[in-house]
């Protein structure tokens, strides 16, 4: 005879009702696991207490029931106890207690059925449910959710995903198909403010991430309403107000609604704003480090003046900063406040505790494999048992980042080995510092450009920088080689070298060179540098129009020395968002010993670059550039001086083309008319300004909008005016717009420039706007 106990029954039943079943009394005779296909008998067995030889207890198949059931396998456990003849046992044997379980199904594969909007990639990358696994309705609950929000950040507000399981006939295996609706975008068609009465609707909607759509929606991804991103709105409103005073203001959770053909959402955020509240008192309290009065001094607020949050947060940096350069790494700064409501002012008292002094005990880096320790180690400001500095830490990060080898540079700290002590963790990400890159392409005025370069600037991970250039069009031909150890030896001194071989169309005469040159530099403090370079080239210049008498142009030896002074900030060498480099240099090239040049000039140079990051990740960049030549005109030589425009200063003009002209001969006869002969200029003054932004940041491809002005000035002419045409301020000015195609083999540029006044009574080649393409950064 054969008894089923059920599960619910089991559940219930009270040990003393098992006791009188009618089966063979005493211990169970076995234990077993029926119906499982994926999921081994002894890993379930495991699972439970009940074993063979002892006695049936309802409150251990109790227990076994629930962890059988939390394993997550099953759809259903049934518990049968068998008599030993129905088990197949000895009759005598004992009873058998059985779990028979049924297997939810595995996951053959996943499918989508809907999508237009957004990949099935896009899917994939949310997607928790797994192929192969059992089948979990919470993974298929958490994707679903995952899917609408991927939606609702695109713009598809009223998405909805709903899924069936398809069973698979003679499989214990099902499918999952989730039904994506992803019915029309919804765009932010307005939003509206209600109860703003100090701040206009204006001012608000411009510290929100979250924007009206409009007619550019689909480039800019305004319009799109984001909860998470319309949360952060309401904080941003918020820190609007209380840099106003407003210390009780409350912004309300948005009002949305639709409109009735569901394609357009409106937004309406209620603002109650209070009274503004001006400082009371402004104190400084706890462990002072230096007098009362010099730490309020260093405050950015004053009694009286209307209270501005951001400020507060400011003073309290500065506070920390100011202590933790003094070692004390784990400071703290509370501001105590206590407001008046009557007067509408509130008391300030910054309490600060300082600690104990910490020094570092290690630095530790992490996540460089090419790139060797010393070369990061040396860049710190800070080293191993000097005692904690914030601001010096700081300095030695954006060192590290500046070096240009590291996609990602991040420093953290972490307890030593006692409470005065401190870890430095530096995580790295290096990126590709070596390139091999082949290009083409075609310019107005060069025709075919064709390149190619061998570079690596981090030489089997020494700091080193090394590469080799060939540029080929029928304006110009080069053949450059350049090297530099920035810490020559592990000192502070730089060594570089280089060698090239150019020639260059300069459309009256081309100039042709080969020599080299040798520079040693020396690091005076942080960021300034000095350098002393020896150039020694033979220079070979003949006339295009034999008409011009080529010893106008010189040639020969030219063996100059320069001296230059650079100062540089910028974040990145490679790629700079941030900071500053100039340079002044002075070269001299004289007849006399020990330079014993052939060709004689002294020229000055000044070169100025500034970037500054601005929202959405564009960035502001600026050149300014101004050279001169000194002396008598007579002497220097015509190859040495100014010729601009083209993609390396006055974008929009032809290569080499602005220059001051002289009248000279238009032909082998003396007799015949004159012409404006282009001789250059020995002063030249070069502005830049770009705008660069993020198109396409994934594969590197950022846009830019750019403005020129330059020129270069004939001898007897001042800065800045110019004869020959009527300029703004003498300058010829131009604007443009350009791709920029950061990729693996290199910086590409493809520009466009609109020249602002165009020559065509002198110069025919001048157009109305002019492509160029060239390989490498412009800043």
């Amino acid at each position: 005879m054969r008894h089923r106990l059920l599960t619910a029954v089991l559940l219930l039943a009270p040990l003393g009702a098992l006791a009188q079943s009618p089966l063979e009394a005493g211990p169970l005779a076995d234990v077993r696991v029926e119906g499982n296909l994926r999921v081994e008998s002894t890993a379930l067995l495991s699972e439970v207490r009940s074993r063979a030889g002892s006695e049936l207890d309802a409150e251990r198949v109790r227990t076994d029931l629930q962890a059988l059931w939390s394993l997550g396998y099953f759809d259903d456990i049934e518990v049968v106890l068998l008599s030993a003849s129905e088990a197949g046992l000895e009759a005598g044997a004992g009873s058998v207690l059985v779990y028979r379980v049924k297997e939810k199904p595995a996951v053959r594969q996943v499918r989508y059925e809907g999508i237009d909007e957004l990949s099935k990639d896009d899917l994939d990358e949310l997607l928790e449910v797994k192929t192969y696994a059992i089948l979990d309705p919470s993974t298929i609950a958490s994707s679903e959710k995952a899917f609408e929000a991927k939606y609702r950040e695109k713009g598809f507000y009223l998405a909805r995903v709903n899924h069936r399981i398809v069973p698979i006939e003679g499989e214990a295996s099902v499918d999952v198909v989730f039904e994506v609706n992803e019915r029309s975008k919804v765009e932010v068609k307005e939003i509206r403010f209600v109860g703003n009465h100090s701040v206009s609707e204006k001012e608000l909607e411009s510290v929100m991430e979250t924007r009206e759509g409009g007619l550019f929606s689909f480039f800019t991804s305004s319009g799109t309403y984001q909860e998470e991103a319309f949360e952060r709105d309401l904080m941003r409103i918020s820190a609007v107000y209380y840099d106003r005073g407003y210390i009780n203001v409350n912004v309300g959770k948005p009002r949305l609604a639709l409109s009735p053909d569901k394609k357009y959402l409106f937004v309406t955020v209620t603002v109650e704003e209070g009274e503004p509240y001006t400082i009371g008192t402004l104190e400084v309290s706890g462990d002072l480090l230096e007098e009362r009065d010099v730490l309020i001094g260093r405050m950015s607020q004053e009694p009286g003046e209307l209270f501005v949050r951001s400020k507060l947060g400011e003073d309290i940096m500065a506070l920390q900063a100011r202590y933790r350069d003094e070692g004390y790494a784990f400071v703290q700064v509370t501001p105590l406040t206590q407001v008046h409501p009557e007067e509408k002012t509130i008391d300030l008292d910054l309490e600060v505790r300082k600690g104990k002094k910490v020094r570092v005990e290690r630095i530790e880096i992490h996540g460089h494999t090419r790139t060797r320790d010393k070369v990061i180690r040396r860049e710190f400001r800070i080293d191993e048992g000097d005692l904690y500095s914030g601001s010096r830490i700081t300095l030695s990060q954006q060192r590290v980042q500046a070096l240009g080898y590291f996609e990602n540079v991040e420093l953290s700290t972490r307890p030593g080995s006692a409470d005065d002590q401190i870890i430095l963790d530096l995580q790295v990400k290096e990126r590709p510092t070596g390139t091999f890159q082949v290009g083409a392409g075609v310019s107005t005025g060069e025709g075919l450009l064709v390149t190619a370069q061998i570079a690596h600037d981090n030489l089997f991970g020494r700091g080193q920088s090394i590469s080799f250039q060939w540029m080929f069009s029928k304006l110009r031909n080069i053949f450059q080689l350049q090297f530099m150890e920035p810490y020559f030896l592990d000192t502070k001194w730089t060594f570089a070298f280089g060698a090239q071989n150019t020639r260059s169309d300069f459309f009256n005469f081309i100039r042709s060179s080969r020599g080299g040159n040798l520079t040693w530099g020396y690091e005076l403090v942080d960021d300034l540098r000095v350098f002393g370079t020896y150039t020694l080239e033979d220079v070979n210049v003949s006339a295009s129009d034999g008409a011009v008498d080529s010893d106008f142009y010189g040639g020969g030896i030219t063996s100059s020395l320069k001296g230059t002074i650079s100062y540089d900030t910028r974040d990145n060498r490679l790629f700079p968002t941030r900071g500053q480099y100039h340079t002044l240099s002075a070269e001299v090239a004289a007849g006399k010993a020990p330079l014993f040049s052939q060709n004689k000039f002294q020229r000055l140079s000044l070169v100025s670059r500034f970037f500054h990051p601005l929202p959405f990740g564009v960035v502001f960049r600026f050149k300014g550039e101004l050279g001169m030549i000194l002396g008598d005109e007579d002497e220097y030589p015509g190859s040495e001086r100014y010729f601009l425009g083209g993609v390396f200063n006055i974008r929009g003009y032809p290569l080499r083309t602005l220059s001051p002209t002289r009248k000279m001969p238009g032909g082998a006869d003396p007799l015949t008319s004159t012409i404006d002969f282009p001789v250059g200029g020995n002063k030249q003054a070069v502005f830049n300004l770009e705008l660069e932004f993020p198109l396409l940041p994934p594969v590197g491809i950022r846009g830019v909008v750019f403005y020129d002005a330059g020129n270069a000035y004939a001898t007897e002419a001042p800065w800045f005016t110019d004869e020959q045409y009527d300029l703004p301020l003498g300058m010829f000015h131009s604007v443009g717009f350009g791709i920029r195609w950061f990729s693996p083999i290199g910086p590409l540029r493809f520009e466009w420039g609109i020249p602002l006044y165009r020559r065509l009574d002198r110069n025919p080649q001048d157009q109305r706007i002019r492509f160029e393409f060239m390989v490498g950064n412009a800043f």
